[in-house]
C-alpha cells in the first residue's frame, strides 16, 4: 500500500493545485520565450527533445503503472495537475539539454557527462529506497531500484538523443 507523499497532500489541496499549475506554466511560458527569441532558431529543437522526453516520461507511467510495477497516488491527482506536472517534466529535461550542450563543447565535458550520468543514477537509486521506505511508491513484478536508475538514465538518453539525431541529420 502507498501513501501520499507531503507533495501530493499539498497539491490535492486547492492552494497547492492553483500554485503547481500557475508555477508549471509560468516556466513553460518563460522556457517558450527564451526559445522563441529572434537569433536563435536552433532552440526550439531544444524544446522539442524535451518535450520527446517528457512523452517517454508519460509512456512509461501509463505502462508501468498500468501493469502495476510503479504504484504511487500521483497517479489519482486530478488530469490538471498531472498534466502541469508533465509540462514541469518538458521544460526539466530542455533545460537539462540545454545544460548538455553547453558541457559538451567545454574541455572535458565528456568526462563530466559520465560522472553526472553516475551521480544521476546514484540519486535515483536514493531517493528510491527513501521513498520506498516512506511508502510514497512501491514497485512490482521484481522491479528494483536499479532497474529504475537505468530507466532514468534511458529518459535522459532519449532526450538527449530527441536533439542529437535531428541535429546531426541537418549538418
Amino acid at each position: 500500500m502507498v501513501v501520499d507523499s507531503p507533495f501530493t497532500q499539498f497539491v490535492r489541496t486547492p492552494l497547492g493545485s492553483v500554485l503547481v499549475i500557475g508555477a508549471s506554466v509560468a516556466v513553460a511560458a518563460a522556457t517558450l520565450l527564451w526559445a522563441g527569441r529572434r537569433g536563435h532558431a536552433d532552440r526550439s529543437s531544444l524544446v522539442v527533445a524535451g518535450g520527446v522526453g517528457a512523452i517517454f516520461v508519460g509512456l512509461l507511467n501509463v505502462i508501468l503503472g498500468s501493469a502495476g510495477i510503479w504504484r504511487s497516488t500521483d497517479y489519482t491527482l486530478p488530469p490538471a495537475v498531472l498534466g502541469s506536472l508533465l509540462l514541469l517534466i518538458t521544460v526539466s529535461l530542455t533545460w537539462m539539454v540545454v545544460f548538455y550542450r553547453w558541457l559538451w563543447r567545454q574541455r572535458h565535458g565528456r568526462i563530466v557527462s559520465a560522472v553526472l550520468l553516475g551521480l544521476v543514477a546514484v540519486l535515483t537509486v536514493v531517493g528510491d529506497e527513501s521513498a520506498l521506505a516512506r511508502r510514497y511508491i512501491a514497485f512490482g513484478d521484481g522491479y528494483t531500484v536499479w532497474m529504475d536508475a537505468v530507466v532514468a538514465l534511458a529518459i535522459l538518453m532519449v532526450t538527449v538523443l530527441a536533439y542529437e539525431l535531428p541535429r546531426r541529420r541537418r549538418e
